[in-house]
């Protein structure tokens, strides 16, 4: 069955998903903010927003009220 493109908060999951795994961020350490995310995947702040809310969903990030979004403990 074809499917179609790919939404943009997808593609940069994926992306955030790659570097989580060669290792660019350790657990604990945080990632940078949304806008900066935003800005370096060209998307907007609720693209990236959901990006993360994605790999929260996945336990592989915690975001801190206030503080931020960490890599999570494994």
């Amino acid at each position: 069955m074809p499917r179609g493109p790919v939404p943009p908060y997808i593609e940069v999951a994926n992306a955030l998903r790659v570097r989580l795994d060669d290792g660019e961020w350790l657990p604990g350490e945080p990632l940078p903010s949304l806008a900066e995310l935003a800005a370096e995947y060209g998307v907007s702040r609720g693209t990236a927003r959901r990006a993360i809310q994605v790999l929260v969903a996945e336990g592989r990030l915690t975001v801190a009220q206030g503080w931020g979004t960490f890599v999570a403990e494994r």
